[in-house]
């Protein structure tokens, strides 16, 4: 039998460990994780939608843009979110590890704005079928002009997660002034992954894996998780199969699934870019 001080010794032990696993289990918003790391919150209006950024800008011909991935698209496979918006955003939380002077966070549309007054109404096409739509991908250019004429800079690099990867890769396809593509567990060809899912057809949206020749002069290095069921390497094989671009490289991480791994190894890979790029 325990005595009344021991008992009260246990449920104080008890208590501290269930704090310590609830500020473990604790992930900042986008807002706090921004915060810390000195990016500033911006809301850039473009034809059709409303694009929330984080920037950190500082002097520099170079600017880095980091392309956030479809969020929550789907609650299940047959039913969609109402709201897309990532928890956590993972390409943010690789675009503050990245030490280069000016840096941004570019979210999708309809990301960070549902149940926000003021924000223009999305529809749920806009983050499912229409996802890569000719829309989104044209106000997503007006929004990086935009940003690039804020930050002063002259070249832009891009690094897109998940479908941002596509994303950069249909913005690249239409601007003359990026440096340099690197994407995350990017999902390159559409057609291709909703054939290996299963799922429906992104009728609405863009195919990156159309547009190989569109960039195949500028650098390209494609990280696939080499434990990713989602994204697995055939994707990004297929993507540099169409291409005959000369520096266009896959890069299988181990340790790395679709979302795991990327955030602690990133600073790894980032030297390892930096040391060897073209």
């Amino acid at each position: 039998m325990f005595s009344p001080s021991s008992l009260l010794q246990r449920l104080l032990v008890t208590i501290l460990m269930f704090s310590a696993a609830g500020c473990a289990l604790h992930s900042p918003t986008a807002t706090e994780l921004a915060t810390e790391n000195k990016f500033i919150r911006h809301v850039y209006t473009a034809p059709t939608f409303d694009i929330v950024a984080y920037t950190r800008f500082a002097p520099s011909d170079d600017l880095t843009v980091y392309i956030e991935g479809d969020g929550r698209a789907w609650l299940t496979r047959t039913r969609p979110s109402s709201d897309p918006t990532p928890v956590p955003p993972l390409a943010l939380a690789l675009a503050v590890k990245d030490p280069t002077p000016n840096v941004v966070y570019l979210a999708r549309p309809c990301q960070y704005t549902a149940g926000t007054s003021g924000f223009r109404t999305c529809t749920t096409r806009d983050w499912t079928s229409a996802r890569m739509s000719p829309d989104v991908i044209n106000d997503m250019n007006n929004t990086l002009t935009q940003i690039k004429t804020e930050s002063g800079a002259r070249r832009l690099h891009l690094v897109g997660y998940s479908g941002g990867g596509g994303v950069a890769i249909l913005l690249a396809a239409q601007r003359k002034d990026v440096a340099s593509i690197r994407t995350v567990a990017g999902n390159l060809n559409i057609s291709l992954w909703t054939r290996l899912h299963n799922v429906s057809p992104l009728s609405e949206s863009l195919p990156p894996e159309n547009y190989t020749l569109a960039v195949r002069d500028i650098p390209q290095t494609h990280y696939v998780g080499a434990e990713d069921t989602n994204i697995p390497v055939e994707i990004a094989k297929s993507f540099i199969k169409k291409s005959s671009g000369a520096h266009i490289a896959v890069d299988v991480i181990s340790g790395c699934t679709h979302s795991k791994g990327w955030e602690e190894k990133w600073p790894y890979l980032l030297h390892a870019y930096h040391q060897n790029a073209p």
